[in-house]
């Protein structure tokens, strides 16, 4: 958390005009709201540490952490981020900013990630994906460690037209978020960014959970699945023979 502060710290920095928000993809399946700048310079509080940025955000974590409830100790359970619902979040403050600025600014998405997908949130997770795409906003993908790709955010980095990249000690973290994502898109052009090799566009069956080459898709909601049904587990729809 200290290399991320770093970055947002250094993003804020830059410039006046730097405005960040900052999500947090809880592992119960929930997302939420930690930190987003104020354009007003003049921030009269009582409490010092309220007047920084990494003070604001290490206190919404603190409250966010006190109001948790401890989860029961279960063996091999696999943790579970809500990508798409941050997604969703982050695009639906883009379209406000857009909005109330009357203008389209230079937003762009950092996700940085630790766990693995969830083959449940393909739809979703896609679905946000082609709305910045859209909306001409790249997502940049930050995985920690490197036992495993994310083939959401890899596909949500090649889509927009975003970074991915990994980072296997957290040392480096904030050197390659600023090396990586520092820079918008307009500088981008004249850095030289690594290039993306090896997207894997599969989807994942909604019945398995296990990423797919060739399956059954739903025409009624399009869940995808690896073997041949009679009906469709999400919508109900039923199949002619």
């Amino acid at each position: 958390m200290r290399q991320i502060l770093i970055f947002i710290n250094a993003h804020v920095s830059l410039s006046k005009q730097n405005r960040v928000v900052v999500l947090a993809m809880h592992s119960e399946g929930q997302c939420h709201h930690l930190y987003e700048s104020d354009n007003s310079s003049n921030d009269s509080t009582s409490d010092p540490i309220q007047n920084d940025v990494s003070g604001k955000i290490l206190k919404a974590l603190s409250e966010l952490d006190a109001d948790s409830t401890p989860p029961r100790k279960q063996k091999n359970v696999t943790t579970t981020t809500p990508l798409a619902c941050a997604l969703s979040m982050s695009m639906c403050y883009a379209n406000r900013v857009d909005m109330c600025s009357g203008k389209n600014t230079s937003t762009r998405v950092v996700v940085i990630q630790g766990s693995g997908d969830f083959a449940g949130q393909y739809v979703p997770v896609m679905n946000a994906i082609f709305s910045a795409q859209r909306s001409e906003i790249p997502i940049d993908s930050c995985i920690l460690g490197n036992e495993s790709d994310s083939a959401f955010l890899q596909q949500a980095a090649h889509i927009t037209g975003g970074l991915y990249y990994k980072v296997s000690a957290l040392s480096e973290l904030t050197q390659s978020l600023m090396q990586m994502s520092s820079a918008d898109v307009g500088l981008r052009k004249m850095l030289q960014v690594p290039n993306q090799r090896g997207v894997d566009f599969r989807a994942s069956c909604f019945c398995h959970k296990a990423p797919l080459e060739t399956g059954f898709v739903c025409s009624v909601c399009l869940s995808i699945y690896c073997k041949e049904c009679k009906r469709c587990q999400t919508c109900e729809a039923e199949f002619d023979a």
